[in-house]
């Protein structure tokens, strides 16, 4: 039976089927669905044209999801998948089960997801244990996108961004209104926020960039001293957007704080291509 597999973020999702004739990343670009608060609609389109064009009923459906570590959540990631393929058996775990799959298949280590938002958890090769409470991006995610973003939005609107990376960021200058408008009244405030973390990699060499980053990584490895006993932490990978464009400042402050950055991957869906090829579910 083929097994499709989806990355799904807030924003975004990547999804690869796994046939009898080898897995494939399939192209296009996917919306994502958080079921903590987000509309399933769009993705659920995308999807049905999915479901036309592969022409497959029987289905395995196995799904990481952001915002996927409560029972309640996680039925309704799985009710919005069931809307699409009614006859699937679909499974659904949290994005941070997948990331640690991905990087470490059937081995044990501490694991971190990086990009737009933040988490954090124990592998133990089978099982996550993720002691640190999920606050949002609004009152915690560390060292996210959306965290390091919130900051160079207030230093561009209180004009304290250095020239050039103000000129990059905001070519046609920064309004108020319009930067308020979406961050307190748009849908996808989160990933809005988080783009300009995305922008800043491109000025790592900067000062601000470094001292900015540098500060926000180090309140990260804080939160993983307090709830990683030593063991666990001694080897740590991620995967993300964020631990990926801010490699060398992640191993910088990891390192100072006794854990050794070994392995960052941007996308967890080959990792996990692998980890599912050996049959495992």
């Amino acid at each position: 039976m083929p097994l499709l597999i989806g990355d799904i973020g807030g924003s975004s999702s990547r999804w690869a089927l796994v046939t009898a004739s080898g897995p494939q990343v399939l192209p296009g670009t996917f919306t994502g669905f958080n079921p903590s608060s987000g509309d399933a609609g769009p993705l659920q389109q995308q999807l049905r044209a999915l479901a036309l064009e592969t022409g497959y009923e029987g289905l395995e459906v196995m799904v990481y999801g952001a915002g996927c570590g409560h029972p309640v959540r996680a039925a309704r990631m799985q009710g919005a998948l069931a809307a699409v393929w009614p006859r699937a058996r679909i499974d659904v775990a949290t994005d941070l089960l997948g990331a640690a799959r991905s990087l470490y298949g059937t081995h044990s280590g501490l694991v971190l997801i990086l990009g737009t938002g933040m988490n954090s958890g124990y592998y133990d090769g089978v099982r996550i244990h993720a002691p640190m409470p999920s606050l949002g991006y609004i009152l915690g995610d560390e060292g996210s996108g959306a965290d390091i973003g919130k900051q160079v939005l207030r230093d561009a609107l209180h004009d304290q961004l250095p020239v050039a990376i103000a000129k990059d960021l905001f070519p046609e200058g920064v309004e108020l209104a319009p930067v308020l408008e979406s961050v307190y009244r748009s849908p996808g405030a989160q990933a809005y926020v988080a783009s300009f973390a995305a922008g800043l990699a491109r000025h790592s060499e900067e000062n601000y960039v470094h001292e900015l980053v540098t500060s926000r990584f180090v309140a990260l490895a804080r939160l993983l001293e307090r709830y990683h006993r030593l063991p666990e932490r001694r080897e740590l990978r991620a995967i993300g957007s964020v631990a990926a464009g801010f490699r060398a400042h992640l191993a910088a402050v990891m390192a100072h704080h006794g854990m050794a950055l070994t392995a960052v991957e941007q996308d967890p869906m080959p990792g996990l291509l692998a980890y599912h090829a050996q049959g495992r579910s």
